[in-house]
């Protein structure tokens, strides 16, 4: 009994951590016929810029193909409004939208990965994993998230965090069905648009279980000192996302991501260059018009998919 207990509060959480990413929820989850669609305006020139409204949007291309970028935040309050024009025509004129993973909706598909890669027999108690100092937060945070101490006990230490941060964000009033890949997907599909993800579950969720243990711990300790804070942390930081102030966003990822170079190395960097792998073939091999959305901290700093392209002799261009 108290195991079927666990797996009742397990299974919604599990669904809302895979599109977040642990401390880094918000910012780092058929073809329809629109040549007919107008074009976003041209990049901006420098004495443009501080007229930038919405979120901020790239564009790559060639003579057949071009390719848009949009920074996403994985999870927002009900209601947000955040659509530009700029990134609504960008969209309408894509005949194919790419997201970071798909299937994160699907619990046939995410639950056996989950299963495998976030839970192992005989791990010591979440309490025994953080320092003497973090025992009182990791307990406080654990009363509000409201999840069975068993349930994060049997969860790998990246699990376990990704647990507690995620319950956070979401009690503070943000979601996976109000964020921007949720609106986008719903939007590509009305639209018959073709939809491809840039990675597997599997793929993702490694990026974290592959971490030594020791790495791990440091990162559930930074999230435990982020908690009485992150109501105004990710206010601030979803402003300066609708607001297109990437400088800001990039501040705050590192600050998100100081706790552990591995991971932001892991999940940023690395991924970027994947990416950027993924464009340049896509520039050569097919043509048409590709909207791809990710996680705007991918976006932001100078590990960015823009800097990997730049080193490639593709650039960017900002739109808005």
């Amino acid at each position: 009994m108290p195991q079927q207990q666990e797996h009742r509060h397990e299974r919604p959480i599990m669904t809302k951590i895979l599109n977040a990413t642990a401390a880094l929820a918000l910012l780092i989850g058929c073809s329809g016929e629109t040549s007919g669609a107008a074009a976003p305006e041209e990049a901006l020139s420098e004495t443009q810029t501080a007229a930038r409204t919405g979120p901020a949007l790239w564009k790559v291309a060639d003579d057949d193909t071009t390719i848009y970028l949009f920074g996403t935040v994985h999870m927002l309050p009900d209601d947000f409004q955040w659509q530009s024009a700029t990134v609504d025509k960008a969209f309408e004129a894509a005949d194919t939208v790419v997201f970071e993973v798909m299937g994160t909706d699907d619990a046939r598909v995410t639950q056996p990965v989950i299963r495998e890669l976030g839970f192992s027999p005989n791990l010591p108690p979440l309490s025994a994993r953080v320092s003497p100092d973090k025992k009182e937060e990791l307990a406080s945070a654990i009363k509000d998230a409201g999840v069975p101490v068993a349930a994060l006990d049997a969860m790998e230490t990246w699990l376990a965090t990704m647990t507690l941060s995620t319950a956070r964000i979401v009690k503070l009033g943000y979601g996976i069905d109000s964020g921007v890949e949720a609106n986008l997907k719903a939007r590509a599909t009305a639209s018959r648009k073709r939809i491809e993800g840039l990675e597997t579950v599997r793929e993702q969720l490694g990026f974290f279980d592959t971490l030594p243990e020791d790495e791990q711990r440091k990162l559930l300790e930074a999230s435990l000192d982020d908690m009485e804070k992150i109501e105004a942390l990710i206010g601030s930081t979803v402003k300066d996302w609708a607001s297109g102030d990437v400088e800001k966003v990039a501040a705050a990822l590192d600050d998100d991501i100081n706790s552990s170079p591995m991971l932001a190395k892991r999940l940023l960097s690395d991924r970027n260059a994947n990416w950027a792998d993924w464009v340049e073939k896509r520039l050569i091999s097919t043509p048409g018009t590709v909207f791809i959305a990710v996680g705007t901290g991918h976006l932001a700093g100078d590990q960015s998919l823009q800097a990997k392209l730049k080193v490639k002799g593709i650039e960017a261009a900002r739109l808005n």
